[in-house]
């Protein structure tokens, strides 16, 4: 990688729709990649999403928006700065991100133990590695690329397709938590308290969620 490499002109600060659109990117693209890395590695198709409904990744999502708002100021520092202060902040919000996740859940949503390099199994020096790579790469050319197409579009058009993405989103995520507490509940053997855990058990029992979330793993 050389310094060389040409970078956009724009405010110090990324603008917090370009940021919305980073976050849908990578939550999509995110999910799609790791889902034909398990199919590549295992033969198998597996579900990387973090919600009930649709192909996104949060981790990815959010992971990429916050590399984004981070190192885009300090674009023309150089590639091998954003690479390594890309693969720090990756990895960093890998491990936290696992950590919330099970200590909010009592699950455990991916494990690299059997990787060599291995943080608690929470994130591992490849993928810091590979963190480092697409944070780089993002903030070079992928983010210039996507505010340049993005720019494009009719205000309003944008607007609305932003804000209904962040409403449709925002109902994904709080019923996919709730859904992930009421299984903890259930193994903890808390009968449904109200109408709405009864119908959290009926459309959601564990066998669902387990075919959604097959990696889903209870804590070491």
């Amino acid at each position: 990688m050389e310094g060389t490499l040409p970078v956009r002109e724009g405010p110090f600060w990324p603008e917090v729709r370009h940021l919305a659109w980073t976050f849908l990117a990578a939550a999509f693209v995110g999910e799609r990649l790791e889902v034909l890395y398990i199919w590549c590695a295992t033969g198998v198709v597996m579900s990387r999403s973090s919600l009930l409904y649709g192909p996104f990744s949060l981790v990815w999502g959010l992971g990429a928006a916050l590399v984004t708002l981070c190192l885009w100021p300090f674009r023309r520092r150089g590639p091998w700065m954003l690479l390594l202060v890309g693969g720090a902040l990756g990895a960093g919000f890998e491990y936290v991100a696992s950590a919330v996740g099970e200590l909010l859940f009592h699950k455990i949503f991916w494990d690299y133990s059997h990787m060599p390099f291995h943080l608690e199994g929470r994130t591992n020096l490849l993928f810091a590695v590979l963190w480092g790579l697409g944070a780089a790469l993002w903030v070079l050319r992928g983010f210039p690329a996507l505010t340049a197409l993005t720019d494009r579009l009719p205000p309003r058009v944008e607007r609305r397709f932003l804000w209904a993405s962040a409403l449709l989103l925002a109902a994904d995520t709080a019923l996919s938590a709730a859904a992930m507490l009421r299984m903890e509940e259930r193994r903890l053997g808390l009968p449904a308290a109200n109408a709405v855990e009864a119908a959290l058990d009926r459309w959601y029992p564990d066998q669902v969620l387990h075919r959604r979330y097959q990696n889903l793993m209870d804590p070491r």
